[in-house]
């Protein structure tokens, strides 16, 4: 009967292995999918994933988005807001991520880490700057000023290269000057290839436990001459955010104040 159980157990996971990793697929590059784009991803096959992507319908994790296309269904965002750690960092860091566009008047971006990529949980801009500046919702970590703020401050066994890769003593070069940058600094710093996007500056924010929990970065356009006093503002919103959940290590700055209006 024991063994019985532990088989059903196994079955019930590779089931539920199978739906996450469907799910998966759907990402901001690629909110639509089809179920030859799905199998292409995953490796499994067609029936397999029809089956699941008709029960996951049923449920509400996915809807169809036109014939023979699938994204993800509002249930599962009904989900996500509902998580308590995601909906106490949005509620902490809103009333500064204002204060620091109102600062700035600059867009605005809150990051939280999701494995090996930087996800836009929230965003603060003008109207001119939201149809002008429409940042990807799922960065690698590695490669932008969010992302860099908190892969700095990650444990060395969860560090990730550009490749998805442990970093270790023959890890990437570069990538670790930036990170040791970040750590001296307080904030990272990342260029667009187009110079009409501007730059990133993001600061790391930590959580009652001292784990790095997020970023908060601006974006500049076009770059100023005076980029360090701007990014002492971006650490400042990013310290108050820190304190609102709870993280104490923040002495070494002489203590904190409101946001102070960027010239």
């Amino acid at each position: 009967m024991e063994s019985g159980n532990l088989l059903e157990g196994d079955h019930k996971r590779s089931v539920l292995g199978r739906a996450f990793d469907i799910l998966d697929c759907f990402g901001a590059e690629t909110p639509e999918q089809t179920i030859a784009g799905v199998c292409a991803q995953t490796g499994l096959p067609p029936a397999t994933v029809h089956r699941m992507l008709a029960h996951l319908v049923d449920w509400g994790a996915v809807e169809r988005a036109s014939r023979g296309r699938y994204r993800l269904g509002r249930r599962l965002w009904r989900l996500g807001w509902g998580v308590p750690e995601v909906r106490r960092l949005r509620d902490v860091a809103r009333p500064f991520l204002v204060d620091l566009y109102s600062a700035t008047g600059a867009p605005v971006a809150l990051w939280s880490r999701d494995r090996d990529h930087a996800i836009l949980s929230d965003l603060i801009c003008g109207h001119q700057a939201a149809g002008a500046w429409q940042p990807e919702r799922r960065v690698p970590l590695a490669q932008g000023a969010g992302g860099l703020a908190m892969l700095a401050h990650l444990p060395l066994d969860e560090m990730v290269g550009e490749r998805g890769q442990q970093l270790d003593d023959s890890g990437d070069f570069v990538l670790r000057q930036q990170l040791g940058d970040v750590r001296r600094h307080g904030y990272a710093v990342s260029r667009s290839s187009v110079p009409a996007d501007g730059m990133l500056i993001a600061a790391p924010i930590f959580d009652e436990d001292g784990q790095v929990r997020a970023a908060v970065s601006v974006r500049l356009l076009p770059e100023p001459l005076n980029a360090a006093a701007l990014a002492r503002v971006v650490l400042e919103a990013a310290l108050l955010t820190s304190r609102g959940l709870g993280h104490r290590g923040l002495g070494r700055r002489g203590g904190l104040h409101p946001v102070r209006r960027y010239a």
